[in-house]
């Protein structure tokens, strides 16, 4: 049984709390690599569902996109699941998801929406914090240049070839 699987018998009636410490055996992200973190749950009982809110406070290590260089992520989210008897349809967007409830199993597992939770937190542009300002906006950087560079003039120069082609069209 997983740290993100519970018991129903164990989720005490009407309210309760719960912090779960992840290691980083503990879930999958791959691509990425999870480097542990925390969870806190709220957990919501009733004889017709069971709520579950939990706020995810993990880290993630990440390959930067301009410099290949490895660096930790952290990831901060909420999530509510809904555990209900009576679902035709099992329903999620960005804020919650609505599971059907299955009494018969006496369990009931999170692991998967805390795993999308991180994963849809992931940064599409990979940056490693040193290329970042104090606001979080990307710095700028430069361009260098090696070798021999031409002179603005000459660079500025048209072609040579350029000129005889356009000769030769008119």
């Amino acid at each position: 049984m997983s740290k993100l699987e519970f018991n129903i018998v164990e989720i005490p009636e009407e309210e309760s709390q719960r912090s779960v410490g992840l290691e980083e055996e503990d879930l999958d992200l791959s691509p990425y690599e999870f480097k542990g973190g925390g969870i806190d749950l709220q957990f919501y009982r009733t004889l017709h569902f069971i709520r579950v809110n939990f706020h995810v406070d993990a880290d993630v290590e990440l390959v930067c996109d301009r410099s290949l260089e490895s660096y930790i992520q952290p990831i901060v989210s909420d999530y509510e699941v809904l555990f209900k008897v009576d679902v035709q349809e099992e329903t999620e967007n960005e804020d919650g998801a609505v599971r059907r409830f299955n009494f018969s199993s006496n369990t009931l597992s999170i692991e998967e929406e805390v795993r999308d939770t991180i994963m849809l937190n992931v940064p599409i542009k990979k940056l490693h914090p040193k290329f970042l300002d104090e606001d979080g906006s990307p710095k700028e950087f430069e361009t260098k240049k090696y070798g021999d560079v031409a002179e603005e003039d000459e660079a500025e120069g048209i072609d040579p070839r350029w000129e005889k082609l356009k000769k030769l069209k008119n």
